[in-house]
């Protein structure tokens, strides 16, 4: 049995339901999980717990997941009906027994939790020894995705923390957790009492692939975003920062936030780069983009002078101009102001795109990439306004309109940290506002093919990665709250099978998830750009073709499948990614 893109786990949940209807944990191993408001890879962890529907007024919990890595508890849930704010506007509570010792802590539904974390104001309590203390998100290395709304969520808990450890004199190993809404008649989970209990075993998560800064080809086309933290660059102290940063990213354009100061910024990114030629655009209040390629025109987008346009003549590289789009958006609760923004953005690029009527002539399929600092830190609605032109005001703004030139929705690019499973592009450890995604990359497909993606974070680099590109540890964590966001394009997504497709196909990463596994295992082909006339199939020990999973083209990003060994003997098979004579391999193993 193969399903691209689809796991369906509610048969495995009810079975389970039905066993041992009173049974709150399950026999646990670790997973990898990436905090970056996806939930693909929560597919292959079994609800530890299954709520029944509408028990409790307003939010209705559904299904929770606990897992874990080396580093993090994880907690997945997700709600019956509806969207929440995970960081406001909420009343949701988290119970953590981190010592599985109901005599201890706070005493709730018979456990004894040492954690008490409140969601939407942002703060928790720390029950330890009889005494109780005020945690903030920090104290915790809290992370949740995603940062707008949604009826689903991703929670990661540093296990090393003062709370998982009672203040370093315990390594977690079991607990229990309760999860509550304190709003009159709202929902509880579990129902019965004594908590979801969860374990965490000696099992090592494999650790992230660690993503390099250099282009896929040579060739490619690279996009730098990023908030500088009012006109940071231009500070003396971290200026210093700001130049490791982007001469190791080393972007061909570079789109800047929270930066007024045009004419200065050219002269210091020349110097930084003096074999090259820039350009600058006008500073758009405090918006500005920067490039290697002749600026062939800027303009003001929208009224508030949030959103700025510039068009890049890359008809060399391309065949086309680039239409760079770059934003930063009303701040933090201005969630009214940020929604306007946004529905009059699509109004003038539907008028641009149907009827001409733009800023400055634009070719017919101008690829196009949005980028910048949205500050989506409410609505999902402002993301889909955005990602599928759903305008909120239509008496305003005029009717809907699928934003690309195929009049079908645009990428909203998901990139994650180069050397951790993390996708939040603002920190600041002294806000009681964890982590989260701010800085957004939208780009056209039907014009576009992605090369590499990420987002730098230096704290999470090595010695070795840091010496190789010329880095400090704290460079990103000192030069701005915001990282740095990377979108490479693709120039020839038609290479060939040549040495350079053949690289392309040597970077493809190919994993299962579990091996060994009885009988099913859940297969992923993560390539950084589309890949054509390539095939991947499975094969025994013997060399025997055992099944065709795929064969065609694979997207950029994860390809997903699924594998049911049922019908086979235990042993070793092989998965093979095979374009012409080339073919990368990965071992699994069937143990029944």
């Amino acid at each position: 049995m193969v399903e691209r893109e689809k796991y369906n786990f509610f048969l495995k949940g009810l079975i389970y339901l039905i066993i041992s209807p009173f049974l709150f944990s399950v026999l646990m191993s670790g997973h990898p999980i990436t905090i970056d408001g996806q939930f693909h890879d929560w597919d292959n962890v079994l609800p530890t717990y299954s709520d029944i529907e509408s028990d409790g007024i307003g939010a209705d919990f559904a299904d929770i997941k606990i897992t874990y890595d080396q580093e993090f508890l994880f907690i997945y849930f997700n709600f019956h009906n509806g969207e929440f704010l995970m960081q406001d506007w909420n009343e949701f509570h988290l119970y953590i027994d981190t010592d599985n010792d109901a005599s201890t802590g706070f005493v709730i539904n018979e456990i004894g939790a040492e954690l008490d974390w409140t969601f939407g104001q942002r703060e928790g309590v720390f029950y330890i020894y009889g005494d109780s203390e005020t945690v903030w998100q920090n104290d915790l290395i809290l992370r949740i995705g995603p940062t707008i709304t949604s009826s689903e969520f991703e929670v990661a808990i540093a296990r090393d923390s003062d709370v998982m450890t009672l203040n370093g004199s315990q390594i977690i190993t079991e607990g229990k957790i309760v999860i509550s809404n304190t709003s009159s008649n709202s929902d509880f989970v579990p129902n019965e009492s004594g908590g979801i209990a969860f374990s965490i075993a000696e099992d090592q998560v494999p650790l992230p692939e660690p993503i390099p800064l250099s282009r896929y080809n040579e060739d490619d086309i690279r996009i730098l975003s990023y908030n500088t933290l009012w006109n940071g660059i231009l500070e003396p102290e971290r200026q210093p920062r700001f130049k490791r940063i982007i001469q190791a990213l080393d972007p061909d354009i570079i789109a800047l936030q929270e930066h007024s100061e045009w004419d200065a910024i050219d002269d210091i990114i020349q110097s930084w780069f003096p074999q090259e030629q820039w350009y600058a655009s006008w500073t758009y209040r405090d918006l500005i983009v920067l490039s290697r390629f002749q600026i062939l025109n800027d303009a003001n987008m929208i009224t508030s002078e949030r959103t700025m346009a510039a068009l890049l003549d890359t008809e060399n590289e391309l065949g086309k101009n680039l239409l760079i789009f770059n934003s930063h958006l009303s701040c933090c609760d201005s969630n009214d102001d940020r929604q306007e923004q946004v529905d009059e953005f699509i109004s003038v690029w539907r008028e641009w795109i149907t009827n001409g009527n733009g800023p400055f002539d634009l070719e017919y399929e101008t690829p196009f990439i949005h980028v910048g600092d949205f500050n989506f830190v409410g609505y999902r609605q402002q993301v889909e306004t955005i990602r599928i032109g759903d305008i909120e005001d239509e008496n305003k703004y005029g009717t809907d309109f699928l934003p690309d030139w195929d009049s079908t929705e645009i990428v909203d690019l998901f990139s994650r940290h180069t050397h951790k499973r993390m996708g939040y592009t603002w920190r600041s450890d002294g806000s009681s506002f964890n982590p989260g995604k701010l800085d957004y990359v939208f780009y056209s497909d039907a014009t576009i093919d992605s090369g590499r993606h990420f987002i730098l974070n230096t704290l999470e680099m090595g010695s070795d990665a840091l010496n190789e590109y010329g880095l400090e540890w704290d460079d990103t964590q000192e030069a701005s709250d915001h990282l740095p966001r990377i979108f490479d394009i693709s120039i020839d997504p038609n290479v060939g099978i040549d040495n350079d497709y053949n690289f392309l196909i040597e970077s493809a990463i190919l994993s299962n998830y579990p091996n060994p596994f009885n009988p099913k295992t859940n297969i992923y082909v993560s390539v950084g750009e589309k890949l054509y006339e390539i095939s991947l199939h499975i094969y025994d020990i013997q060399g025997r073709l055992i099944q065709t999973l795929d064969d065609g083209y694979f997207s950029a990003g994860i390809n997903k499948y699924y594998w049911n060994g049922t019908n086979y003997p235990s042993g070793i098979y092989f998965l093979k990614l095979i374009s012409g004579d080339y073919a990368k391999t990965r071992k699994m193993i069937l143990l029944k």
